[in-house]
């Protein structure tokens, strides 16, 4: 493997981790965070997968849950399986359309619907019917997910223009 690529997909990882610990420093509205901080996520996967490799992108997927679950941002850590998994999802779909105008809603629309299944079972597999509880863990795998996904290639494609 190329050094220089190995050393950017670090980079790239690292910016992300960093990015999504913004909600440390900047006291947001939790929904408003959400949503600004998800859509910079997304945005990084997207750059990454092109300005590094899959594995990097790949490992990014899987860190950025572990991350947001040790930050409080998942309630439960059967959700940091639920969350690596839809994003997997959300950039192998990516990749494949991504020169096509459908890449703005196939990928966010298909990781929001796997991860409201996912989410449903394992709460129904723990054991975990608190209404409250269940309905704030699957709007947060839903609504949020598209939006912030839509934004996120969005951004990202305004950023790989520009370094291009």
């Amino acid at each position: 493997m190329n050094n220089k690529i190995m050393v950017r997909g670090a980079l790239l990882i690292a910016l992300s981790l960093v990015l999504q610990s913004i909600r440390i420093i900047l006291p947001l509205p939790a929904l408003l965070s959400t949503f600004i901080i998800g859509s910079l996520v997304h945005m990084m996967l997207v750059v990454t997968h092109h300005k590094s490799n899959t594995r990097a992108a790949m490992l990014l997927c899987c860190m950025l849950p572990l991350t947001a679950y040790m930050q409080g941002q998942l309630l439960l850590p059967i959700l940091i399986p639920v969350v690596a998994v839809g994003n997997l999802l959300f950039l192998l779909l990516y990749s494949r359309l991504q020169e096509r105008s459908l890449v703005y809603v196939i990928p966010p629309a298909a990781k929001a619907a796997v991860m409201v299944t996912a989410a449903y079972l394992a709460l129904q597999i723990m054991g975990i019917h608190h209404p409250v509880l269940v309905k704030t863990v699957l709007f947060g795998m839903s609504v949020p997910q598209v939006v912030t996904g839509i934004v996120g290639i969005a951004l990202a494609k305004a950023i790989l223009k520009r370094l291009n």
